[in-house]
């Protein structure tokens, strides 16, 4: 018996950043990077952003922005974690080209998913197309 694999090509993506161009591998029809990025979803709603108590200090001062910013600071690591699950390690420090913006990261996971939409709509058509032959030969 031979029974053959047909291997897939990646969707390969460039990031330039300062000049210099990388690349980003993912295969969007692989069970575990689709759930992965669906899970990011989920997770986003699950997200319970910390309560700020602005507390004002002897000089007047409020530590109101730096709470603010610790929380913006926490949400950005949160979703940077979630896109590195998917995408690879390092793949949103790339992305952010070591900073820290949220919106860059938001925006990378709205542009991804047209590639898990396509893959939808390949992998519903591959499965329930007409088999040939259920028989291995």
């Amino acid at each position: 018996m031979k029974f053959k694999v047909q291997s897939e090509k990646p969707v390969v993506i460039e990031v330039e950043v300062d000049g210099k161009t990388s690349e980003i591998k993912f295969y969007p029809t692989d069970l575990k990077v689709r759930q992965d990025f669906f899970e990011i979803y989920e997770e986003l709603k699950a997200y319970k952003p910390r309560e700020i108590i602005p507390v004002v200090d002897e000089n007047g001062v409020s530590n109101a922005d730096i709470e603010a910013a610790r929380e913006l600071k926490r949400f950005t690591d949160f979703v940077a974690e979630r896109v590195d699950r998917v995408f690879g390690a390092g793949t949103s420090a790339l992305l952010m080209n070591g900073g820290c913006y949220i919106h860059v990261l938001v925006r990378f996971i709205c542009e991804m998913a047209q590639y898990f939409k396509a893959a939808s709509n390949s992998l519903i058509q591959e499965y329930t197309a007409p088999e040939e032959s259920c028989v291995m030969e």
